[in-house]
């Protein structure tokens, strides 16, 4: 119940992410506005970051005790092993979890606290405010960047597609009548999510974005 409840905290909070980041195409000025809000209130912004990561350390470390518990009670492979109705995200959530957490690490070394890619860490908008939207442009010039970040929105995508449905079921959400909509959940919002997520990117490599 709490791996479900913490997962579904994260859910909401990467759809908001991606809802803002895609100010990004209306222009600089609303992109450093946007980040620059967030950063005039401290108290709630830590809050969030604090609560964040609260979450994704009882959802990464119980999937763990969980996964762990699930070995040991099996110690021996099955002899014939055949997957009936397991999709193929429910069957790497253990891979898409590890994927996504060595992404999400990366991101917030990369763009958040501009350890790797320092260069613009400092640089300001004609308002005084952080220029996000330079650094966000000037990060997805690189090939290499893109590359990962996209290899990080298929992890992203495969673990959101089990994971919303199973943790509505898990917490009992379930109805002969509503059971088809509760499991499309998951692929169409992990969808909605990689699609706003991967725009971003791509509109930034092609020039689309400059």
């Amino acid at each position: 119940m709490v791996i479900a409840l913490t997962g579904l905290g994260l859910v909401v909070f990467v759809v908001f992410h991606m809802l803002g980041n895609l100010q990004l195409f209306e222009g600089p000025l609303a992109l450093n506005r946007y980040a620059a809000v967030l950063r005039d209130m401290p108290i709630l912004l830590w809050a969030v970051r604090i609560g964040l990561l609260s979450m994704a350390v009882f959802h990464i470390g119980l999937a763990l005790q969980l996964s762990m518990q699930n070995r040991r009670a099996r110690p021996l492979e099955y002899t014939i092993h055949r997957y009936r109705k397991a999709s193929i995200a429910s069957r790497t959530m253990a891979i898409s979890g590890m994927a996504l957490l060595l992404f999400v690490a990366f991101h917030l070394l990369h763009l958040t606290a501009g350890v790797i890619d320092p260069g613009f860490a400092d640089r300001r908008d004609p308002e005084g405010n952080r220029d996000v939207y330079t650094k966000v442009v000037h990060a997805f010039q690189n090939p290499f960047v893109v590359i990962l970040y996209l290899v990080g929105q298929l992890g992203l995508g495969l673990h959101l597609r089990h994971a919303i449905a199973s943790s509505v079921q898990t917490m009992g959400f379930e109805h002969a009548g509503l059971n088809r909509l509760l499991k499309a959940l998951g692929p169409v919002i992990g969808l909605i999510v990689v699609l706003g997520n991967v725009a971003i990117i791509l509109a930034v490599f092609l020039g689309i974005v400059h």
